[in-house]
C-alpha cells in the first residue's frame, strides 16, 4: 500500500483564513473522486493536510480534472485578493499536492492555470515535448474527457508530427505516407522494433477506418490497450534521452565518463568464443534496453558496464551513498 500524502503549509498570518477556506474547497471537490483530503490548524497557524495512501489513485485523477476544468482558476475568480491567494495559498498547497504524486513538474504552466486559466496539465512523469503532449491525451481518456475515436485521431497526428521531427522533416514541405514514415524510421533506427512500427500502423489503420466510417465504435479494451501501449513507448523514448544526457557518473567520490553501448573493453583472458558471440550481440540493439552501438544505456540496463572497476554497473558497489546524495543536491 502507497504511503499516505502529508504536507504542511504555513500561510502568512493575514490569509489564514483564506487557506481554511481553500482547504476546505479542496476537501469537498475531491469527494468526487472518493478522495478525502483532511486537514487541521494549529495555534501557530500552521496547516497539516493528509490524504490517504490507498487513495492516491484516486487524487490523481483530481489532481487532473481540477486543471483540465479550469477549477483553480474559476475559485480563484471568486476570492477578492485573488493574485495574493494564488501565490500564497493555493500554488504551494497545489505544488506540494501535485509533487507528492508527479515526478515531473511545470511551474510555470500552474501558475498560468491560475491567473489565467490556461487548461494545459501541470504534471506528469515525462519531460519529452510529445511523451508529455501524450500524456495530457492519455489522462483526457481516463477522465472520459474525449472519446476512444478522438483518443486515436489526436494519437495519430502525435505519432506523425513526432516521426517527421525525428527524420528533420521540412516544415510545409509535402509529408510522406504514414508507410513510408514507418520505414524510413525503421531505417535510421527511430522505431527499432517490428513490434513498435506495428503498433504506430494499428493507431493509423485504426484511424483510416475511422475516417471512412467504417469503424468508429472502438471497444473500450482494446483502447486501453492501445494506449497503455503507445505511454510504454513514450517512456522508453523519455528513459532514452534521458539517458543519453546522463554522460557521467559520481563513484566513489570521483567523476567518470559512463560506457557507451559497444565500446566495452573486454576482459583479458576471455575465450575467444566468447568474443565472436559479443561481436555478433553488438550488430543488434541491447538486449535489455534497446539502444544500439554507440549510445549510452538506459537506467537500470543489466549489460551497462561500470567505467571505475569494469564490472556489471547494476550490480556494483562502487557508487556510494554520499555519490546519491551529491547528485541529488545537483538536480535540485
Amino acid at each position: 500500500m502507497l504511503p499516505d500524502v502529508k504536507l504542511t503549509v504555513t500561510p502568512p498570518a493575514r490569509l489564514y483564513q483564506e487557506c481554511n477556506e481553500f482547504l476546505r474547497f479542496l476537501h469537498t471537490a475531491a469527494q468526487k473522486h472518493s478522495v478525502t483530503i483532511s486537514f487541521s490548524a494549529n495555534d501557530a497557524g500552521t496547516f497539516d493536510v493528509c490524504v490517504p495512501g490507498r487513495e492516491c489513485a484516486g487524487l490523481d485523477l483530481f489532481l487532473q480534472e481540477i486543471v483540465l476544468h479550469r477549477g483553480l482558476y474559476y475559485y480563484l475568480c471568486g476570492v477578492p485578493n485573488r493574485r495574493e491567494v494564488a501565490k500564497y495559498v493555493v500554488a504551494p498547497i497545489f505544488e506540494n499536492l501535485r509533487g507528492s504524486r508527479f515526478s515531473v513538474s511545470y511551474p510555470v504552466q500552474i501558475h498560468r492555470h491560475l491567473l489565467a486559466g490556461a487548461p494545459h496539465w501541470a504534471g506528469g512523469d515525462l519531460l519529452e515535448q510529445e511523451g508529455h503532449e501524450f500524456e495530457l491525451l492519455f489522462q483526457k481518456l481516463n477522465l472520459k474527457e474525449i472519446s476512444g475515436w478522438e483518443f486515436v485521431l489526436h494519437t495519430d497526428d502525435l505519432l506523425t508530427e513526432w516521426m517527421l521531427g525525428q527524420l528533420n522533416h521540412t516544415k510545409g514541405a509535402q509529408s510522406p505516407s504514414f508507410t513510408s514514415l514507418l520505414g524510413m524510421c525503421a531505417k535510421r533506427n527511430i522505431l527499432r522494433t517490428k513490434e513498435v512500427r506495428k503498433l504506430f500502423d494499428k493507431v493509423h489503420s485504426t484511424r483510416t477506418r475511422g475516417l471512412h466510417r467504417l469503424e468508429r465504435e472502438i471497444p473500450d479494451a482494446d483502447i486501453a490497450k492501445i494506449a497503455q501501449d503507445i505511454y510504454s513507448v513514450f517512456e522508453w523514448i523519455d528513459d532514452y534521452w534521458q539517458a543519453q544526457r546522463e554522460k557521467t557518473v559520481r563513484l566513489s567520490g570521483k567523476r567518470y565518463r559512463r560506457i557507451r553501448f559497444g565500446k566495452e573493453c573486454l576482459l583479458k583472458g576471455m575465450p575467444s568464443e566468447f568474443t565472436t558471440v559479443w561481436q555478433e550481440l553488438m550488430k543488434r540493439p541491447c538486449g535489455d534496453c534497446g539502444v544500439i552501438v554507440g549510445e549510452l544505456h538506459l537506467d537500470g540496463c543489466d549489460l551497462e558496464v561500470c567505467p571505475r572497476c569494469h564490472g556489471q554497473y547494476l550490480g556494483i558497489c562502487c557508487r556510494t551513498d554520499e555519490d546519491f546524495e551529491y547528485d541529488n543536491r545537483r538536480k535540485k
